[in-house]
């Protein structure tokens, strides 16, 4: 077993003890950006490949490396990369606004900056409802991180990740299938896949279904609170060889990270941030070169894991699909490309959806408020439940009733 993976499964009990003992104690919060700060004088051969050095190549796939990077073995190293990036910088598309910052930091490091990036990759398709980039970075010791950009600003990458809801595999899954056998045909050694998000769960999707010949070289997979597979696909993936080497870390109040099935390894990382804001990866905090682990996930993250998981369970795939078709039926009459865009101008854009919607007809209304009931009744029954759970007298009824 690799150095990351026997640190991250043989710690994992007593990191999350020593992780809520820091979060009960005054501390400085410390994200990647400080780990490049403090550590990045610090080769690879000086010091092991690690869970957050994972992370930030998974973020690096956010980058816009369009004309810098092509889909071919010409390499380039990432401090050359960033003299091309950092030249045309204020044009330059970002996802989140630390991401120039960490690149600059990457580029003057000693661990990374001589490393090489090869085979980019950028896909986008409205017809075919795709949203993909993929990059892979060259590591000492003849081996390769395959880095998944997870969802952009696009209002076409926010409708593929629902296509997860009633899809079996989704365009970007079987992209990132064919990305990871073109990398192995021309590499060798061993290889690392990870990305954040739905990047996360396109590289959990390609080790899994990799030929044997290139899962075998997989040593680490490592999905930043990407969402889990369909339920169809996790029935038969108990003796993939990969599926030992996979681990998902998500906040304690990840909402993505819970969507869907789950096989894998999972820890639960300490965001700085409060509810949804977790999936942002500049939240999580970092001691040294390890992630800040808690115990437990929070009753947010627990009530919307049994909503989302009710919702599936309740509805069919056909009656799913035609949810999300009504959504972005309303999406559309807003005419924006970005969800940025939709948000600019909510008060406005939130009228027009609301007057495509009372223009259903009745069978579509019936659905969505239906689907709507359910994701409400399980929110208002797993809060009750919850805090029921933690009432005393109400908990030594319910040992009364099972004995009964």
């Amino acid at each position: 077993m690799n150095y990351i993976l026997q640190k991250t499964k043989e710690n994992k009990e007593t990191r999350s003890k020593k992780g809520d003992q820091i979060l009960m104690s005054e501390k400085k919060i410390t994200n990647i950006i400080d780990y490049l700060t403090w550590r990045g004088d610090l080769s690879f051969e000086a010091d092991h490949f690690n869970e957050i050095d994972a992370l930030i190549l998974a973020r690096f796939s956010y980058m816009d490396l369009k004309d810098i990077v092509y889909n071919d073995q010409n390499a380039i190293t990432i401090a050359k990369a960033y003299e091309k990036y950092s030249a045309d910088l204020e044009k330059r598309p970002k996802f989140a606004k630390e991401d120039p910052e960490l690149f600059r930091l990457m580029a003057e490091s000693i661990r990374f900056k001589d490393l090489a990036l090869i085979f980019h990759e950028f896909i986008f398709s409205d017809e075919e409802v795709e949203q993909f980039s993929s990059v892979t970075i060259e590591l000492p010791g003849n081996r390769h991180y395959l880095s998944f950009r997870g969802t952009d600003d696009t209002i076409n990458g926010w409708k593929e990740d629902l296509l997860m809801t009633f899809e079996k595999t989704i365009p970007s899954q079987i992209d990132a299938l064919e990305y990871t056998h073109l990398v192995a045909k021309h590499t060798s050694g061993d290889l690392f896949l990870g990305g954040h998000s739905k990047g996360g769960n396109l590289a959990v999707y390609a080790a899994l279904f990799s030929l044997d010949e290139v899962a075998a070289r997989i040593k680490g997979v490592f999905s930043f609170d990407g969402p889990g597979l369909h339920e169809d696909l996790v029935k038969d993936i108990d003796d993939k060889i990969a599926l030992p080497v996979i681990t998902t870390y998500m906040p304690q109040s990840s909402f993505f990270g819970k969507m869907l099935s789950h096989r894998e390894l999972q820890v639960i990382v300490n965001s700085a941030a409060s509810g949804v804001m977790q999936h942002d990866i500049y939240s999580w905090e970092v001691i040294r070169k390890d992630f800040v682990l808690t115990s437990e996930d929070t009753l947010v993250s627990r009530v919307f894991d049994q909503a989302f998981h009710d919702y599936l369970a309740k509805l069919s795939s056909i009656e799913r699909k035609e949810v999300v078709n009504i959504i972005f039926d309303a999406i559309e009459e807003c005419d924006v490309d970005t969800m940025e865009d939709l948000t600019k101008h909510f008060v406005f854009n939130i009228i027009k959806v609301m007057k495509h919607v009372n223009q259903l007809d009745e069978k579509d209304a019936k659905l969505v408020k239906e689907a709507i009931g359910i994701l409400g009744d399980s929110i208002k029954g797993g809060i009750i439940d919850e805090f029921s759970s933690k009432i005393p007298f109400l908990k030594k009824g319910e040992k009364e009733e099972k004995k009964q």
